[in-house]
């Protein structure tokens, strides 16, 4: 049905999607620029929700110029309407390629090469629309202002969502390629944006009378939006690893489920607690900031000695310059886990070249049914660590 000829009630009902999209993501915007974080990846989401929002508000008038409700129905007023609209949606689909960059880049795909020209085929498309009015290449109208598809119609419309849907695609392949949780996190965020955005693509290309790829792209940025503030809450905003919260409610868990099994296996829940000797020092001789730098630098050095087993582990900080590892372990990976965390500090010592020495404590226990709660299974590796920094203390006293 052409747009002219719909009742006024579902003019309304269009519009009224659009502007409820348009104001989602107004309040997105809103929260995301009087947030504190800022991220590269959160500029990146910023951009994406100021570009859906845009395109909410230009999808408006393009059904008003359509129908020629409140706006005049002319050849002008089509061909305005449409070039602001598809050019916004270029612009979606470009800041939303470049989020979705930045996602894969901390899975660990890196474009370090290529970003430099993803902008090329994006910018060629919207020279494209710019241009329609005098090559009729994208779309024209004829003397009743009803559009007519122009041979470049479809090839924009395949590009825009075919972009976008790709990213789905080999995200899908990505996460079934990879069994680190992390990555899998990463991938599953790119999925879930991707499919909404087909739908909604699919409906806004078979049914005018439908505002299909602003919904699609309002309820997949919301989606996005969503997990990336689950993230946020769930992590140290220092140290990038999981808040105490989190550490707790893994512990929990892994503690019910063991409480519950009537048997044991050779495999245990380690809880490998690790603080900084002197860290007092450091804050009160160079600064809080070098204090800063050092537990980013032992987080980072957590990362790596856990990244064999990352799938199955949990690292956290638990508050100042205390770290949690839970990870289900024999014992003797246990040690080496330990170990390996002495030997990564003292290589990161090395990178670092700071006047003062980052020196970890680390005390490990493993978890018995008599604890019977997170609580006192935390005491006790706690006073663990503690007797091992009482050992370092007295090392440092009293050298060999």
């Amino acid at each position: 049905m052409e747009m002219s000829n719909l009742p006024e009630a579902d003019i309304l009902f269009y519009v009224s999607f659009d502007l409820f999209c348009a104001l989602i993501m107004a309040i997105l915007v809103f929260a995301t620029i009087t947030d504190v974080e800022r991220t590269v990846r959160r500029y990146h989401l910023l951009s994406v929700l100021v570009t859906v929002m845009l395109y909410c508000f230009s999808d408006v008038f393009w059904q008003f110029a359509y129908s020629g409700v409140w706006v005049p129905r002319t050849i002008f007023t089509r061909n305005l309407t449409n070039i602001i609209s598809y050019i916004l949606m270029i612009g979606c689909t470009h800041t939303i390629s470049r989020y979705l960059f930045s996602i894969w880049e901390l899975a660990g795909i890196k474009f370090s090469r290529i970003r430099k020209y993803v902008f090329i085929p994006f910018f060629i498309l919207a020279l494209f629309v710019l241009t329609t009015p005098l090559t009729h290449l994208v779309f024209s109208f004829d003397s009743d202002c009803r559009i007519i598809k122009g041979p470049l119609y479809s090839v924009l419309m395949v590009f825009l969502f075919g972009y976008l849907i790709s990213f789905g695609i080999l995200s899908l392949i990505f996460y079934f390629s990879t069994e680190n949780d992390f990555e899998k996190e990463q991938y599953k965020l790119v999925i879930l944006y991707a499919i909404p955005v087909f739908f909604g693509g699919l409906v806004r290309y078979n049914i005018w009378a439908a505002p299909g790829f602003a919904i699609g792209l309002t309820l997949a940025t919301f989606i996005i939006y969503i997990f990336q503030m689950r993230e946020l809450i769930s992590l140290d905003a220092l140290t990038g690893i999981k808040n105490r919260r989190q550490g707790e409610r893994f512990f929990t868990e892994q503690i019910r489920r063991i409480n519950e099994e009537p048997h044991s296996t050779l495999e245990c829940l380690y809880l490998f607690m690790m603080d900084l000797n002197r860290f007092k020092s450091i804050n009160d001789t160079y600064g809080h900031n070098e204090g800063d730098k050092a537990l980013i630098a032992t987080a980072e050095v957590i990362k790596e000695a856990c990244s064999h087993i990352r799938r199955r582990c949990i690292m956290s900080r638990f508050g100042g310059d205390e770290f949690v590892i839970g990870v289900v372990f024999t014992p003797e990976e246990a040690h080496f886990l330990s170990e390996k965390i002495k030997r990564l500090i003292e290589v990161k010592n090395k990178e670092l070249g700071t006047p003062y020495k980052i020196s970890i404590s680390v005390g490990f226990t493993y978890y018995k049914k008599e604890y019977k709660d997170f609580r006192t299974f935390f005491l006790h590796a706690d006073r663990l660590m503690y007797e091992m920094k009482e050992i370092a203390h007295s090392e440092e006293a009293n050298p060999s």
